[in-house]
């Protein structure tokens, strides 16, 4: 076995055996390199892991009062679309009675309308059979008047005209032309 098997020749390892000396400078450098790691590294490290835990945390106290937000505005929304939806519904009852009034006041309108029309058109009827019988009566007398000259054959007074003529027509079934 040669030097280069790791084995100490007199049989005792290096690393293995205690030396005060290196203990110290080991404990040091440890200790040094203990209290950089702090200040460089774990400080900054934590603060960072620390201002990321606060910001985390904002956002999801944020995100819980935009969420508590939300669902106050949509309650909100869902009263005002059920109080549109009352409005308009009785917007709609509004009209439909606003047009049952219209329709009833239109047809008594016309109603009224169609009664003075029929009331206009029989006094028209009844003026015009009135005048029809009297025209009637007219010619009645004058035939009469001819007739009796004829029979008689002489001309009669005026008095004896209108007496005979009278005397004719209330004779005469005139009460026809006057229900016509």
């Amino acid at each position: 076995m040669g030097p280069l098997s790791g084995v100490d020749p007199a049989g005792a390892n290096p690393l293995l055996q205690v030396s005060p000396g290196l203990m110290i400078w080991t404990i040091v450098v440890f200790l040094l390199t203990l209290w950089i790691l702090k200040k460089f590294v774990f400080g900054p490290l934590g603060e960072a892991i620390e201002k990321r835990r606060a910001s985390i945390s904002a956002s999801i106290e944020e995100a819980e009062t935009s969420r508590d937000e939300a669902i106050r505005l949509l309650d909100e929304y869902k009263a005002q679309l059920a109080q549109a939806r009352r409005e308009a519904d009785e917007l709609r009852e509004a009209g439909r009675r606003e047009g049952e009034r219209q329709k009833t006041e239109i047809v008594g309108q016309a109603q009224e309308q169609r009664e003075r029309i029929v009331g206009d058109t029989k006094t028209q009827i009844d003026a015009q059979a009135q005048a029809a019988v009297a025209g009637i009566r007219d010619d009645v007398v004058v035939l009469a008047l001819s007739a009796a000259e004829k029979v008689t054959g002489k001309s009669l007074s005026e008095d004896d005209h209108r007496k005979l003529v009278e005397d004719a027509l209330a004779d005469a079934d005139l009460s026809g032309l006057r229900s016509a």
